[in-house]
């Protein structure tokens, strides 16, 4: 096959936003809370570094979907532009369906060179409620603020080996929060892990209408190897939760990923025959393949679960 190497033009950038997905709306939620995780690292010479991007969460029947801001904003926008995915894949922050379907989570993640889709049991979140006291309160003299305008209460809870310490508000009925977190009689306002490395703070809350959906997979516009283009459908690669979870651990734990973030997989061009290069809204050049983006930057890998 001709290797062929795309820059993102006019024309390669509009091949690319005619890539279609099977996309299912499973339901549509009647507000979206936005929220911002930062997740406390370090750089490959060990110098200690924030990472930080936006995700939202919906629900609707008891299902609650916790994405990437930048895949809800294009949902409402329309268009796709992969390079503004590269926080999500230099974080390791997928697309999780709590609920769907019923009594499963179901996860979608990015990991060169393959998209997942991960499946495990709803485990229920055996939740503590610290102090019924609310956020903004005097408690032994010390004052909080409220967190996005809400006045919240705490709880801690043990999840997947991770101590969370969370604030929640009764204001708003909605048993949810980021990622997998949720089951509190109200919506998770603040979650941080007993070392402080993982934070999810609301940011906004949107009373709007918007559709959830689910992609079962997706049609890439890749090249031929014949100087013309086709659609390639691209499925996820299907694995256990907890499987996943033990390879991510070992590829991305590894010292050489800081070094060389696609040492545990074969050349891009030796194995795609091309690579696509686009361009995030400041302008950074990012590298990927049938849409999975290629960590450029890697920090150090810190998982959201022990286990």
């Amino acid at each position: 096959m001709k290797k062929i190497l795309i820059f993102f033009g006019t024309l390669a950038l509009a091949l690319t936003m005619a890539a279609q997905a099977q996309r299912d709306t499973i339901g549509v939620s009647k507000f979206t809370a936005i929220y911002r995780y930062e997740c406390k690292t370090a750089d490959a010479e060990g110098q200690p570094v924030t990472d930080s991007m936006y995700i939202a969460v919906q629900t609707s029947g008891g299902i609650t979907k916790s994405f990437p801001f930048e895949e809800y904003d294009r949902q409402k926008k329309g268009g796709s532009r992969i390079a503004d995915g590269y926080l999500a894949a230099q974080m390791h922050m997928g697309t999780i369906f709590t609920n769907y379907p019923e009594g499963r989570i179901t996860t979608q993640e990015m990991l060169y060179p393959y998209r997942y889709m991960t499946d495990e049991p709803l485990e229920k979140q055996d939740w503590t409620l610290t102090e019924r006291l609310r956020v903004g309160e005097q408690s032994s003299g010390i004052e909080q603020d409220s967190i996005c305008g809400y006045a919240s209460l705490s709880a801690t809870a043990k999840y997947h080996g991770l101590t969370w310490h969370v604030y929640y508000t009764e204001d708003v009925p909605a048993s949810i929060g980021p990622w997998k977190l949720g089951g509190l009689p109200g919506l998770i306002t603040k979650a941080t892990d007993a070392k402080g490395i993982h934070t999810f703070t609301l940011y906004g809350f949107h009373q709007e209408e918007t559709p959830i959906i689910f992609t079962q997979y997706v049609n890439w516009i890749v090249p031929d190897g014949r100087g013309k283009f086709a659609a390639q459908r691209v499925d996820y690669q299907k694995m256990k939760a907890s499987k996943f979870l033990a390879y991510k651990k070992k590829v991305l734990g590894n010292s050489r990923y800081l070094k060389d973030p696609t040492y545990y997989a074969a050349d891009p061009m030796d194995t795609f025959g091309y690579v696509e290069n686009s361009y995030n809204s400041a302008g950074g050049s990012v590298s990927s393949v049938a849409g999975v983006v290629i960590v450029s930057n890697p920090h150090q890998y810190q998982p959201l679960e022990l286990k």
